[in-house]
């Protein structure tokens, strides 16, 4: 695992549980004892987590404050597992047929997509300023971008007054990225985002959900839905049996890139 992607896990794990033991850390990522901890001391020196005893802490926060690790920037998440992204992106984009509209959220492996959708004669509703600036290059798509206040790390455009932007819009499909894959569904961890998000599954015929086999188990402090409304799951061959069986069980689609 690169060190992009071990910093990316760590960060998972804080704002999944608030703690990243070491022994977890090692686990997940097959780093050594002292990588890891080389690991946690420079992103403690860059202020985005506190070293602990064995392990890691989300930053303490003021009494009052949101309760948020500091996300990883778009252009840093994007070159974690992009090879892995780029073989989902293009399965993914497969599902898409000239004439259609669809929505796509933002996110590092969803901006995977433009390059496969942009000899495709599409309507493509986002909330990803990164995605439509993309596709409005040379693409055949006709770009729709959701109003709101641009979000300078994740590059996405979020309304914080509107419960639902894009209500004026039907799509066949949504394409969404999602923090983790547990028992229940699909979860995410910004509060904001995943109030954007339920408004796209709501407006989108069918919900596809982009995911590498690392989320799978992983779980977010939010629940976007269950498996009830994802119609397919794509994610890399990676994925563990048992959860290939629970998503056949759940009749979930399953797309292996």
């Amino acid at each position: 695992m690169l060190a992009a992607e071990r910093r990316a896990m760590i960060l998972r794990l804080l704002r999944q549980d608030g703690i990243a033991p070491l022994a977890d850390i090692r686990r997940l990522s097959g780093a050594s004892e002292a990588t890891a901890r080389r690991d946690l001391a420079e992103m403690a020196a860059e202020g985005l987590i506190e070293r602990v005893r064995g392990g890691a802490a989300a930053l303490r926060i003021p009494h009052g404050a949101a309760a948020r690790t500091p996300e990883v920037p778009l252009e840093e998440r994007a070159g974690i597992a992009a090879e892995k992204k780029h073989r989902i992106a293009r399965r993914a984009a497969g599902l898409c047929a000239d004439g259609d509209t669809i929505m796509v959220d933002g996110g590092s492996t969803t901006l995977q997509l433009a390059p496969f959708l942009r000899g495709l004669r599409l309507r493509v509703i986002t909330n990803s300023l990164a995605l439509a600036e993309d596709l409005s290059r040379g693409s055949a798509c006709t770009v729709i971008l959701g109003g709101g206040v641009v979000q300078p790390e994740s590059r996405l455009i979020l309304d914080p007054f509107r419960e639902d932007p894009f209500s004026d819009y039907s799509a066949s499909t949504v394409f969404m990225g999602v923090f983790g894959i547990d028992e229940s569904g699909a979860t995410n961890t910004d509060e904001l985002l995943i109030r954007a998000e339920r408004a796209m599954i709501a407006r989108a015929r069918r919900l596809v959900v982009l995911a590498d086999s690392l989320k799978f188990g992983m779980r977010g402090s939010l629940h976007l839905c269950g498996f009830d409304r994802i119609s397919a799951v794509v994610t890399d061959d990676g994925i563990p049996e048992a959860w290939r069986t629970l998503l056949a069980e759940r009749g979930v689609e399953l797309v292996v890139a």
